[in-house]
C-alpha cells in the first residue's frame, strides 16, 4: 500500500506545469554548467528522473503557507506592505513569478526551503551564485514593472530545523549582474540553434552532476545525455633545471 502511495506522489509531482516546464527561467540562469541548460533549451528528454521528489514537495508547500501568511498581514496595515508571488517579464522569452517584495525596504525577497547540510554552508555566509542570479533578475523584471528596487534577499527556511534556525542574505540590487546572465543565455540561444550537434562543443561545469536530469555516467552520445563533468588535464610542466638549452 505505501508503495502505491508513493507512486501518486512521484506521479503528481512530476505531472505539474513546474515540472514539466522546458523553457530557460530566473531559476535556471545561473546555472554553472551551460550544457545542462543547452539541453533544456533543446527539450532534450530527461535520464536521470530517479530522485526523490520529496524534499521538492515540501519546498512548494511551504512557499503555498507564506504566500497566505504574507497576503493576511498585508490586510492587517493601512497599505500594503508586501507584493506576494508577483508575475514579471524580465525579457523578450523570460518571465518569472517573484516570492516577495517588501515596499518598505525596496527590498526583491526569493524563498528557498533547505536541507541541513545547505544550511550550515548559509550559517557559514556561503550563498549560491545560482540562486543569487536569480534574485538579480527579479529585480531586473520588476524595475521594468515600476517597481523601487534597492536590494535583493535570499530568505533561507530550514527543511528539518525550526523557525530559529532560518537565515537571511542580502545585498544592493545590481543591474550588470542580471544583464551578465541574460547575455550568457543569449550565446546559448544562438549556440543551441544549431541543434543536438552543438552540446558537444557547449562546457559543462562542476554543478552537482549527480543531480542533473540529463546525466547518464555511462553514456557515449552526447546528444542523448551527458556523461558528466571531465576537469581537463593539465600537462605536467617540467621542472626549471631539466629544461636544457
Amino acid at each position: 500500500m505505501l508503495d502505491e502511495m508513493r507512486d501518486v506522489v512521484r506521479w503528481y509531482e512530476s505531472s505539474r506545469p513546474r515540472s514539466l516546464q522546458t523553457s530557460i527561467g530566473p531559476s535556471d540562469a545561473g546555472t554553472p554548467c551551460a550544457r545542462r541548460l543547452g539541453y533544456k533549451m533543446l527539450g532534450v528528454e530527461q535520464v536521470n528522473t530517479a530522485t526523490d521528489p520529496w524534499a521538492a514537495i515540501v519546498g512548494t508547500s511551504v512557499h503555498a503557507w507564506l504566500d497566505k501568511a504574507f497576503n493576511d498581514a498585508n490586510a492587517l496595515l493601512a497599505e500594503p506592505r508586501w507584493e506576494v508571488s508577483t508575475k514579471i517579464e524580465i525579457s523578450t522569452y523570460m518571465t518569472g513569478t517573484i516570492d516577495l517584495f517588501d515596499h518598505a525596504t525596496g527590498t526583491v525577497i526569493d524563498h528557498k526551503v533547505i536541507g541541513a547540510t545547505a544550511m550550515a554552508k548559509v550559517k557559514k555566509g556561503i550563498t549560491s551564485e545560482q540562486y543569487r542570479t536569480q534574485g538579480h533578475l527579479y529585480g531586473l523584471g520588476l524595475i521594468a514593472a515600476g517597481f523601487n528596487v534597492k536590494h535583493i534577499a535570499i530568505c533561507y527556511w530550514s527543511r528539518t530545523g525550526a523557525l530559529k534556525d532560518a537565515q537571511y542574505w542580502t545585498e544592493p540590487y545590481d543591474e550588470a549582474i542580471a544583464e551578465a546572465a541574460l547575455q550568457r543565455i543569449d550565446a546559448l540561444r544562438i549556440i543551441t540553434a544549431n541543434g543536438v550537434e552543438a552540446l558537444a562543443e557547449i562546457p559543462t561545469a562542476d554543478g552537482f552532476c549527480m543531480y542533473c536530469p540529463y546525466f547518464s555516467p555511462a553514456n557515449t552520445d552526447i546528444a542523448n545525455a551527458c556523461p558528466g563533468h571531465v576537469i581537463p588535464k593539465v600537462s605536467a610542466q617540467p621542472a626549471p633545471d631539466a629544461i636544457t638549452n
